[in-house]
């Protein structure tokens, strides 16, 4: 098969989710391109991006990461303005998109003029992955840029935030086309039925890992214990109310340290909370890691930790890859009842969930894990067994190619 992936940034390292779909295609033998609007920020590339040789398959159709915003609407309305001349002047020239549409996606009018640069009309199969990308590709298929089967792959805050700011018929179009809408969770499948998703066209496809990647390391009680959390510093992590609880336990005594991996915007913030709660001594911020730096991370640590929330603009997680990670490790996890999170960790059975922002709760937690490692060897066998049965990329992306030849028109 012909396969193009319609993505936002790539690569991005914090979506292996992606990267382990393309990868996995690759390796099934098919011809695989991939659209992106720009490639992602920062220096760290994950090193399957240098080993299949990627960046060979990209298009990008965007703005640089490195255009001021002042460029950026520069671009845009140049590519409006060549656009519209080009249909007044009934030129040889695809994407007959009208005007409110191109505004209120100003994206597809990046992506028009590209496509009109590239010929991609014959990928049989195209896969975006988060809504608003599903969007611009099927507008694409609508004008005859692209021909293929669409399937949209929807994560979380495509069905929150993004509907919040575009209205409760954001995906009207989207849903009812042809296209197949793959929700992570079906958590996130009861909210696209909820949008207007068709049921028939609309199948739960959860994100995995590779197992070969993931040695078995079990947590081994030690002092001091160890916890880490890999998260992008944004509201909706809730690594706030970590460092809180991580704060209680400390004052009651107890041994331990917190390694956060990653950046993002509240960095400052959080780091200030940190000094306010004299935890320097405890709780560390790593900065972005790479894919093998955080395994080395895990490998020493018992508990691995994702305080996830529902931010205050409504966005939330899909489930975090981090956690699959752990639990393949053999890694005693942490999360919270968020989002599809309970569809991978059943409490006290393979891990452990406490409510959404209850810093006590997930202190007390902390400690009982703390206090009974002689459990430990049967959780973390129980979360190696999940990962195996029902989130194995290689599982995964068997089915997904069986839905491919399966939901894609002849």
């Amino acid at each position: 098969m012909n396969i193009l992936f319609v993505v936002g940034e790539f690569p991005k390292l914090s979506q292996t989710f992606i990267l382990n779909q393309i990868t996995g295609m690759i390796d099934a033998g098919h011809d695989v391109m991939i659209l992106a609007k720009k490639s992602g920020e920062g220096h760290k590339v994950h090193p399957d991006v240098l080993r299949y040789e990627l960046l060979n398959r990209v298009i990008y159709y965007g703005d640089s990461a490195t255009e001021t915003r002042l460029q950026k609407g520069l671009s845009f309305a140049k590519a409006l303005g060549s656009h519209l001349i080009a249909r007044c002047l009934k030129r040889r020239y695809k994407g007959a998109v009208p005007l409110r549409i191109l505004l209120r996606h100003p994206n597809l009018i990046l992506l028009i003029r590209k496509l009109n640069q590239v010929d991609l009309s014959e990928r049989t199969i195209i896969m975006a992955h988060f809504g608003p990308n599903g969007i611009l590709a099927q507008k694409c298929i609508e004008v005859g840029l692209l021909r293929g089967q669409l399937f949209t792959a929807f994560h979380g805050y495509d069905m929150l935030r993004y509907v919040k700011q575009k209205g409760a018929g954001a995906y009207r179009d989207l849903f009812h086309s042809t296209a197949v809408i793959l929700p992570i969770s079906n958590y996130w499948r009861r909210r696209c039925l909820e949008l207007g998703a068709d049921p028939s066209r609309t199948v739960v496809h959860h994100m995995g890992i590779d197992l070969l990647r993931f040695d078995r390391h079990p947590s081994e009680p030690r002092k001091p214990i160890t916890v880490v959390s890999a998260a992008r510093l944004v509201e909706k992590k809730g690594l706030d109310y970590a460092i809180e609880a991580i704060g209680l336990l400390v004052k009651k005594g107890y041994s331990l340290q917190y390694f956060i991996a990653g950046d993002g915007p509240l960095k400052d913030e959080l780091q200030t909370l940190i000094e306010r709660k004299k935890l320097n001594r405890y709780v560390q911020l790593l900065g972005w890691q790479t894919q093998d730096e955080w395994i080395a991370r895990m490998k020493n640590a018992q508990i691995v930790l994702a305080p996830s929330i529902t931010a205050s603009d409504g966005d939330m997680e899909g489930i975090p890859v981090q956690l699959m990670e752990a639990m393949a490790m053999c890694k005693v996890v942490v999360s919270t009842e968020h989002s599809g999170i309970p569809e991978l960790i059943k409490s006290k059975q393979n891990g452990y969930l406490v409510a959404e922002k209850d810093t006590t709760a997930l202190a007390e937690t902390l400690a009982q894990i703390i206090q009974s490692p002689e459990s430990w060897r049967m959780i973390t066998q129980n979360a190696h067994e999940m990962i195996h049965e029902q989130f194995n990329i290689h599982k995964l992306n068997k089915q997904l190619i069986q839905l491919f030849d399966e939901k894609r028109i002849p």
